[in-house]
């Protein structure tokens, strides 16, 4: 596939860019311990998230605890997320790659916006990216198309000119529903057979090979 008309390339944060499984394991570990629950296990909590913590705690522990259960998970996460969380391989080249052909870049996640911001900030790329959106940042998360309408117009590019890459079937719906080419990469918590059932643009075996594609 030639993508060469690319001027924008929109990315997905859990699993794509990053993997902060573990800091977002202890955070629902603290919330369920503190609540009284049994804790889950690492594979539930990986099972559970995707759209939004909000989301995530409403359909697990119903409406009337949502707000405590952020404000809780939210104070462990914030003490634990930078020791627990890694970049993926080859992100930092690719990025890199990229913005220097000129490309723009955003990132679109469910995560809340203002940790997003902060772990790329601490990784010290919050700066390659032309805007960083998250939870809290628009009214609808993925896969509504919301957040790639608004990075595309932060970026100045149009659907035709975009793609967006991340690792799950949501980020593919809210690719398919934004109109946009979706890339998909293996590197998070959908298994391929998942992914490819989603029906993706195409679907990488790892994030460098965007670089022979745009």
């Amino acid at each position: 596939m030639n993508a060469s008309n690319v001027r924008g390339v929109i990315f997905d944060l859990d699993g794509t860019l990053i993997d902060s499984y573990q800091a977002i394991y202890l955070g629902f570990h603290y919330t369920y311990s503190e609540l009284g629950l049994p804790p889950l296990s690492h594979a539930e909590v990986e099972k559970a998230i995707g759209l939004g913590l909000s989301y995530t705690f409403r359909e697990l522990l119903g409406e009337e605890r949502v707000a405590q259960a952020l404000t809780l998970f939210r104070k462990k996460y914030e003490e634990v997320f930078r020791a627990h969380t890694h970049l993926l391989p080859d992100v930092h080249q690719v990025l890199e790659s990229l913005q220097g052909r000129g490309i723009q870049l955003a990132v679109a996640t469910n995560k809340l916006g203002r940790f997003s911001r902060t772990i790329l900030e601490h990784f010290g790329m919050d700066k390659m990216f032309a805007v960083i959106l998250g939870d809290g940042d628009v009214s609808q998360n993925k896969p509504d198309p919301e957040m790639l309408y608004l990075a595309m117009e932060k970026m100045g590019v149009g659907k035709e000119e975009t793609i967006f890459v991340g690792d799950s079937v949501i980020d593919i719906q809210t690719g398919r529903n934004a109109g946009i080419r979706v890339f998909a990469v293996p590197t998070g918590n959908a298994g391929r057979e998942d992914l490819v059932k989603a029906q993706p643009t195409l679907i990488l075996s790892r994030l460098l090979d965007l670089l022979s594609l745009v």
